[in-house]
């Protein structure tokens, strides 16, 4: 599974816009790959996530992150408009997603720039590790759309607490610098900044240990509680 794996020279339109996975060594680096669209969210996109993320078992780290100036925008609306069922669909690949990296026995990293939106936001706080430039955002402003976020919480709560009620509920976006108070983002990057000084921390710990840690840190959690991801994601599809 070396190498890179997706977007490549030949690639089809449709293949260029799947994340770019590279796995080198015990690390593994999945890249949302469309910045025209500020990497939008398709179906085919979180399939493409979460498959790489399940197949990263043995890796140590697992770096997320995206092309462009934003981090993701959230789910591609323009699908969801053309397409009946579509907005469902996403929920069940979103909720499938997140459940993989939290579930993944590697330590998932995400680095987030200019903004991570609604599903952007689900998947980047399903991350073990939340680094993020300085002024960009966070959030949910979903509500209008007629989308709840709830299918975020099972990631959300335990890193967010209290304040993920008023996250899912107020609609609005927040600063990076306000998250970092509250525990959601736990390293500010300057703008332009990079996550290579963390990478390289994590990939110096024994892998077995960092496995056997997030093991338990997920069981004492109840990520491994399938009800908690799929209770959610079914009430809304």
């Amino acid at each position: 599974m070396d190498g890179l794996l997706a977007g490549g020279d030949g690639m089809t339109d449709a293949a260029r816009i799947n994340p770019l996975i590279d796995v080198q060594g015990e690390l593994c680096r999945i890249k949302l790959n469309h910045p025209e669209r500020r990497n939008a969210l398709t179906v085919d996109v979180l399939q493409a996530i979460e498959q790489a993320v399940q197949q990263a078992s043995k890796a140590s780290v697992v770096l997320l992150s995206g092309a462009g100036p934003v981090f993701c925008s959230g789910f591609d609306m323009d699908n969801v408009r053309e397409q009946d069922g579509y907005l469902q669909q996403l929920i069940a690949a979103l909720s499938r997603t997140i459940r993989a990296l939290r579930r993944c026995p590697a330590t998932t990293l995400v680095h987030v720039q200019g903004a991570a939106i609604a599903g952007g936001c689900a998947l980047a706080v399903a991350c073990d590790i939340v680094m993020a430039e300085t002024g960009s955002r966070f959030g949910y402003p979903v509500h209008q759309l007629g989308i709840s976020p709830a299918v975020t919480l099972p990631v959300l709560l335990p890193a967010a607490g209290g304040f993920a009620r008023r996250m899912v509920t107020e609609g609005r976006l927040y600063t990076a610098e306000t998250l970092a108070d509250k525990g959601v983002v736990h390293a500010l990057l300057p703008e332009d900044g990079s996550s290579e000084a963390m990478v390289q921390t994590l990939l110096k710990r024994g892998t077995y240990a960092s496995h056997v840690t997030k093991q338990w840190l997920n069981e004492l959690e109840g990520a491994y509680d399938n009800d908690r991801f799929d209770g959610v994601a079914d009430a809304q599809c």
